[in-house]
């Protein structure tokens, strides 16, 4: 069940408020008191100022969980349907999009070389800057902030972990080389 933001709340007590307060003044003859009068004019201000918040709390919290996979996506590296790679699926967002690769991998490829990967895919990104990134943990199947996982490259492939105790057991597992962060990798 989606949560439901209290703003929507105060937005319709606003908007009640003003309808009855314009009801009262233009539409009865009755005596009309002061407060009527403010909720008319500072009605809007009200409402204006519920739409700014609510759209800088959507801003801020609209990239903070990873988005649902569609059967339709694609990776922008290979062009694999990314829906039949669950367990291995990445996801950017940049420009306002979400962006699903198959494997982390092809995410890195993608954010090496972004220009051709966006020239060559037609992705009409204009903002090159990544505002999150949401990867698979390699042990435990679950969404973690990419920015913040260990990775560790075993041959061509590479694998994400979410606490460094699991990339090093990992690492002796496979005789492999040394655990990255993303900003190394």
């Amino acid at each position: 069940m989606k949560k439901v933001n209290p703003l929507w709340f105060v937005l319709a007590i606003q908007i009640g408020l003003m309808i009855y307060a314009f009801y009262r003044i233009t539409l009865t003859k009755l005596h009309i008191r002061w407060f009527e009068v403010a909720w008319v004019i500072v009605g809007p201000v009200i409402l204006f100022t519920f739409f700014g918040l609510f759209t800088i709390y959507n801003i801020k919290t609209a990239y903070k969980e990873p988005s649902h996979i569609r059967s339709s996506d694609r990776c922008p590296v290979c062009g694999t349907f990314v829906s039949k790679h669950q367990d291995t699926a990445t996801e950017i967002y940049i420009d306002g999009k979400y962006l699903y690769f198959d494997n982390p991998t092809d995410m890195v490829k993608f954010i090496k070389d972004m220009d051709f990967y966006i020239s060559y895919g037609h992705l009409n990104i204009k903002d090159k800057t990544i505002k999150s990134i949401h990867i698979k943990d390699f042990k435990t199947k679950r969404w973690i902030d990419g920015t913040k996982a260990y990775y560790v490259k075993l041959k061509d492939e590479i694998y994400p972990f979410s606490s460094y105790e699991d990339a090093k057991d990992f690492v002796l597992l496979n005789n492999t080389e040394e655990i990255k962060t993303f900003k190394e990798l």
